[in-house]
């Protein structure tokens, strides 16, 4: 590996004398660097340098990353811009390089001019989710040979970026949940890295990221916290799976991924951007990622509403009179178990799916149906801050169908809230074994709560076959996802 030159003012390597002067800002191009004292320099939306005897010439060039650009075929259009007068040259593709601690994609560069070779470096990356930056340098090939690689090196310790371009985002209900950011960011393409910046007093994150198929598998390959900790990295075509904030990889067949963070009591969200990669399955880009940043203390009583969708035959909620004796039981039963880690229940509000609709949901298949409940659900309720339950009176598996022996099920792990269609965005009890017990009911829906909620509890002592009490560990997880609102 060559050494690194330490670029600072003052520290310089004698054979190349190589010094940086003052910062200069390029504030149409979202970027800052530090020009090389002794280098000839034009400013004019781009950045030119070049040595006084020629051997050495730099182009950087930021900007504006249009909606369906693909950075490599930028990458591809700057460098033959640039190389528009030079006899031939070529790109051979090199790999990941990083600056600042952002990943990009570097190409080696040969190339003939006036007889003579020579060799250089591309590298292009997209610093925010509409912000592109490119640094070309090149040389003779004895001086590329001798110093390019230090040069480089050097030269990308001195470019800073900014946040010049921000994505067009659309705000939903902040009237109405002033606690929460709720951001919805269009056309990602896999290629480009998200970021997602957090500032101070953000306890909680939800991200849905969506592809434009409802059946494209959609993965979640990396994820950064501030300062480029690694908290997730999943490639699966190396086999490759480290993670500090989920179990498995994240994968998704029904077009949708989600994210929760914290899901445990050792990693806080901490104020910066977090970096985030996916790939689809096409290759196509994402149609949108839905963010929802919950900010707050969340220290007093968190309260937690309850939509109940009601595709059950049962003739008790044909009646008014017995649907609200059903909602008062279910609340003592579920306040009996959320009071002691300080936590209530809010609103309770029960829907009917449409008659014509009532037969194809009554039955359940866990294995395929989920996310078409999830769809109707989201249409039906429009109470989108809550746990949405749907009531079913069986679930079948297998094929040919059987009946399934369980009891509940969660669509999403974690699940999605505030969202107009989302195929996890609900949980799911066997009305057929549960409504005669409110006790297991009320037990099988905080278990579910807790698993939509992607609340890690692998540390607490659940006993197989019992339902999850809900101590103050996962109390202090669940009491910040944007599920939760603090009570009047």
């Amino acid at each position: 590996m060559s050494e690194e030159i330490t670029p600072h003012d003052q520290n310089k390597r004698d054979d190349l004398d190589l010094r940086f002067g003052e910062e200069v800002e390029i504030d149409e191009s979202g970027f800052s660097f530090r020009p090389i004292i002794g280098f000839e320099l034009e400013i004019d939306g781009s950045v030119y340098m070049y040595s006084e005897d020629g051997n050495l010439e730099i182009n950087l060039i930021g900007g504006k990353l249009e909606e369906g650009t693909s950075i490599t075929e930028l990458n591809d259009n700057l460098v033959a811009d640039f190389m528009d007068n030079f006899d031939e040259y070529n790109l051979t593709e090199s790999g990941m390089d990083t600056i600042q601690g952002i990943t990009g994609y570097l190409n080696t560069v040969r190339f003939l001019n006036a007889e003579e070779e020579g060799l250089g470096r591309a590298l292009i990356c997209s610093p925010s989710a509409n912000q592109y930056f490119f640094l070309l340098m090149i040389a003779s090939a004895d001086y590329w040979q001798a110093y390019g690689k230090q040069l480089f090196t050097a030269l990308k310790a001195e470019v800073h970026f900014h946040p010049q371009f921000t994505p067009e985002l659309e705000e939903i209900e902040q009237v109405e949940h002033p606690d929460l950011t709720i951001e919805t960011y269009e056309e990602i393409s896999p290629e480009d890295e998200f970021i997602l910046r957090i500032e101070k007093g953000d306890v909680s994150l939800l991200l849905a990221a969506r592809t434009y198929a409802a059946n494209e598998t959609i993965t979640i390959n990396e994820i950064h916290a501030p300062g480029g900790k690694q908290l997730y990295n999943y490639h699966p075509e190396g086999g490759e799976f480290t993670s500090l904030v989920s179990d498995e990889p994240l994968v998704s067949t029904y077009g949708e991924v989600c994210f929760f963070f914290p899901r445990d009591n050792q990693l806080a969200l901490q104020p910066g951007d977090y970096r985030f990669r996916f790939s689809t399955e096409s290759g196509m880009p994402l149609q949108e990622i839905q963010v929802i940043i919950r900010a707050g203390r969340a220290l007093d009583v968190q309260t937690v509403d309850l939509n109940f969708w009601l595709a059950t035959e049962d003739e008790r909620f044909d009646d008014p009179e017995s649907t609200d004796q059903f909602k008062s039981e279910i609340r003592k039963a579920l306040n009996q178990r959320l009071s002691p880690p300080n936590l209530i229940l809010g609103e309770i509000a029960c829907f009917h799916p449409a008659p014509d609709e009532l037969s194809a949901f009554t039955s359940v298949n866990i294995n395929t149906d989920l996310a078409d409940c999830s769809y109707m659900i989201t249409e039906t309720i429009h109470q989108g801050r809550a746990l949405n339950i749907g009531l079913v009176d069986h679930f079948i598996d297998s094929d040919p169908p059987s009946p399934a022996d369980v009891k509940s099920i969660s669509s999403g792990h974690p699940g999605m809230i505030l969202s107009t269609a989302s195929p996890h965005a609900c949980i799911l009890m066997n009305w057929s074994v549960l409504n005669e017990d409110l006790n297991q009911l009320s037990g099988a829906i905080i278990d579910q709560l807790v698993a939509f909620s992607g609340i890690d509890i692998k540390d607490t002592q659940q006993r197989e076959g019992q339902h999850l009490i809900l101590n103050r560990e996962i109390a202090w997880r669940l009491r910040r996802h944007p599920i939760f609102y603090e009570a009047d």
